[in-house]
């Protein structure tokens, strides 16, 4: 082990753009030059003129009874990304995603859980587009969004924890010389036995009930649905991509950028609850309505109600008795092919009550 720096103390190994945010980075009198060279290293492409101009968080580099570089610079990571995402918590869209540019400063956010291909699809398109991240993406209600050019997280074979490398020691490009906006939000679905890639438009709800699992502090925002219908508005829908291989991403990606913008979904915001009728509906922290469906964010759970949930419930709002849910559903959908309609409404309420949408009856 090389000596210890005692400026190392007082003085941060490194100060990073995670996210728009300042993060300075400390390391203890613990660590030897080499391994501090080596951190500073690995995130030498997360400072950039772009920096946030107030210092906002500071973390340590984490304590070891061994140094263990793989693990602490892993750890590190981990860290960094949490201080940022806890900066910015109910200000901005946190995706869980990649993210590329491509020259004139437009976004494409790739999201997706982790091992579902996230650094391996942002490495091949990183050589034919700007870096912007292989985990987070904050977007801002405005679609401006802030770059985190951190080192990416590698798998290596018979090592228990992922490679820590500079994007630029793999060849990623730089981040034009512009403002970053979002342009797209893409679903990835690596799928090995897909002939051809293909790009799908998804439903607004559909999307966002795919999506929320992968959005950090989503019940902090103001109106968390509207929120991020707002977004999805002023970039036509959210899509998914399937694949076969990463190779397929770039040209793909490509004709994503040039593709004109769809057209949004119409939604409407679900209406206040009245407290007369026999059912009663529950506070919820947000809802919105898509083509007869709806969506529900309550207690940080999301609920996807189908047109006969969403008719049930959203007259269960406006006071109404089940045999007045009961001849609407009729006239809205028919007589039922098998059951009565009276049955079929006494499910869809024990239904609505089983979630936690209802009371009352």
């Amino acid at each position: 082990m090389g000596p210890v720096d005692e400026r190392q103390r007082t003085t941060p190994v490194a100060e990073v753009d995670a996210l728009g945010i300042r993060v300075a980075i400390h390391a203890g009198s613990a660590y030897p030059a080499a391994v501090v060279a080596e951190v500073a290293d690995a995130w030498r492409d997360c400072r950039t003129a772009r920096i946030a101009p107030v210092l906002r968080r500071r973390t340590e580099l984490p304590a070891t009874d061994h140094l263990d570089a793989a693990r602490l610079l892993s750890d590190l990571s981990t860290r960094v990304t949490l201080e940022a995402l806890s900066a910015l918590r109910g200000t901005r869209l946190l995706l869980h995603a990649a993210g590329v540019a491509a020259p004139d400063g437009r976004v494409l956010a790739l999201v997706g859980p982790s091992g579902r291909g996230k650094t391996t699809a942002v490495r091949h398109l990183g050589e034919h587009f700007g870096y912007v991240s292989d985990e987070s993406v904050a977007v801002d209600p405005d679609l401006s969004v802030s770059p985190y050019r951190k080192p990416l997280s590698l798998i290596v074979e018979g090592r228990p924890f992922k490679q820590q490398v500079a994007p630029s020691g793999l060849g990623l490009l730089p981040l034009p010389d512009t403002d970053l906006t979002l342009a797209g939000i893409t679903l990835l679905e690596r799928t090995p036995h897909t002939d051809e890639p293909v790009v799908l438009p998804l439903d607004l709800i559909d999307a966002i009930s795919e999506m929320t699992p992968q959005i950090s502090y989503l019940a902090e925002l103001p109106s968390p649905l509207q929120f991020i219908a707002r977004i999805v508005d002023r970039i036509g829908s959210v899509t998914r991509v399937v694949y076969a291989d990463a190779t397929d991403l770039p040209q793909l990606v490509a004709s994503m950028f040039t593709a004109p913008t769809p057209a949004a979904q119409t939604w409407t915001v679900a209406p206040p609850g009245v407290r007369t009728g026999p059912w009663r509906c529950t506070e919820v922290d947000d809802a919105i309505l898509v083509d007869g469906r709806a969506c529900i964010l309550r207690e940080g759970i999301v609920s996807v109600l189908d047109r006969r949930g969403c008719l049930a419930w959203t007259m269960c709002l406006r006071g109404a008795t089940t045999e007045q849910i009961t001849a609407a559903a009729v006239a809205a959908f028919g007589e039922p092919g098998h059951d009565s309609a009276p049955l079929l409404i006494e499910r869809t309420l024990q239904d609505l009550r089983t979630h936690g949408l209802i009371t009352g009856a």
